[in-house]
């Protein structure tokens, strides 16, 4: 504060010395003149002072007090207000962060931390959301979590589907298919592990997942969809469609569902789990988006 007025003190004399006029009051007035017959400011220059009418030094003396005090109380208002308030943004420094990748060349990130982005750009679309953003290799992901990623028990369920799991995510759809159709890659890991419980029976499915838009899905991950099958069904590794069959042992089908227009998971189905020997385990993971 103390600064600023000192600034302001010697603007004010510079002002009077160069011949402009400051706050109002004209540069030729008396105030810029010496007594009567006697060089003032002016003198320097030659130009001799001039008479001043009675009173008038005094009251234009009083009028830049005023004007002072209220100048200082201004200045007082904007410093207590600079003290709260943060510094305007200017640029692309105002707007929100559209992708981990936005979050990392700005300013880098913690791995795993939780960060506020705008995947489909200022004013327009879907809300800011929250996500966290994590480093693959070179690559910023973004992770979008759920109220389904603990292993999670399925036990007597018998019927095809009759069990079933809604997937909760942090964010709306809405907002987690900007992130998705922003993306070049997402996917997501969904696993079950198996004991007499079967995946698909013949050809009647008896665990499946559901589409973000609310189709059952014909496929595990690992397969392609349309496939009707696990991963090791579609690489060959197992003699059926998947891992999990009917004999008493314990086996999963687990792998990555990557396809875009699919994603995310919103829904989990079980069956067969209904006999003393039969009961699974599902878990799925957090939707991962790459650049």
């Amino acid at each position: 504060m103390k600064f600023v007025v000192v600034c302001l003190m010697f603007l004010t004399t510079a002002g009077y010395t160069s011949g402009q006029s400051v706050q109002g009051v004209p540069a030729h007035s008396c105030l810029s003149q010496g007594p009567p017959g006697i060089p003032g400011r002016d003198g320097r220059d030659g130009t001799p002072g001039r008479d001043c009418s009675c009173g008038t030094k005094d009251a234009e003396i009083d009028e830049l007090q005023m004007k002072y005090q209220k100048l200082e109380q201004r200045l007082s208002v904007l410093e207590n207000k600079n003290e709260t308030t943060p510094i305007p943004c200017t640029g692309d420094a105002c707007k929100i962060p559209s992708s981990c990748t936005e979050v990392a060349e700005r300013s880098g990130f913690n791995d795993q931390s939780f960060y506020v982005i705008d995947p489909d750009g200022p004013d327009r679309g879907v809300l800011p959301m929250v996500v966290q953003c994590d480093l693959q290799g070179d690559k910023a992901t973004t992770l979008i979590g759920h109220n389904s990623e603990t292993r999670t028990r399925v036990k007597g369920f018998q019927g095809p589907g009759a069990y079933s799991r809604d997937v909760i995510y942090w964010n709306s759809m809405e907002q987690v298919r900007a992130v998705v159709n922003q993306s070049t890659l997402c996917k997501q890991q969904i696993k079950y592990e198996c004991h007499g419980s079967v995946i698909w029976s013949s050809t009647t499915p008896y665990a499946w997942w559901v589409t973000w838009d609310g189709r059952q899905a014909d496929y595990w991950g690992g397969a392609s969809p349309g496939s009707g099958k696990c991963a090791c069904g579609q690489s060959g590794t197992c003699s059926g469609r998947c891992n999990c069959g009917n004999d008493l042992a314990w086996r999963e089908d687990s792998g990555f569902l990557s396809h875009k227009d699919d994603l995310p998971v919103i829904q989990l189905r079980f069956g067969d789990t209904d006999d003393p020997p039969e009961e699974g385990y599902h878990t799925l993971g957090k939707l991962i988006c790459y650049p």
